[in-house]
């Protein structure tokens, strides 16, 4: 009555592809933390602990990166929601799936790192006790 008609919103509704993102999104990068991340820590782990401990394994840099990566996955995801255009979520959800799997990855390269920095420590003590104990040296 008195013009006051039905309240209607002026925003228009989410489109289905940014539903379908999100889902996607969500999904992909559960399914890589899953199948990659989790699998990789395991291999890292069982390395280290085959070695008894002698692996250095930078766990600071991988729980770091792993928080940071995993923070803007989430932070991307969180902003599909808030989108309505169809070809941006998609856009976030692949930023969101990109930086999940570089971060579930990055383990290998920084124990891979470790162990080179290790061993290159390793090699002088090496010929250190070999000019020590060799005989005629």
């Amino acid at each position: 009555m008195f013009g006051r008609g039905r309240a209607t919103s002026s925003r228009r509704p989410r489109a289905r592809a940014v539903w379908w993102a999100l889902g996607t999104g969500v999904v992909l990068c559960l399914v890589i933390v899953g199948g990659v991340f989790l699998p990789i820590l395991g291999l890292i782990g069982a390395a280290d602990a085959g070695t008894a401990g002698a692996l250095d394994v930078p766990v600071g840099s991988i729980a770091g990166a792993a928080v940071i990566g995993f923070l803007l996955a989430l932070a991307f995801l969180a902003l599909i929601l808030v989108t309505r255009n169809g070809a941006l979520a998609w856009i976030l959800a692949v930023a969101a799936i990109v930086s999940t799997l570089l971060v579930s990855v990055w383990p290998l390269p920084a124990v891979a790192f470790a162990g080179v920095d290790q061993v290159q420590d390793v090699i002088p003590f090496i010929q250190d006790l070999i000019s020590k104990y060799w005989p005629g040296s």
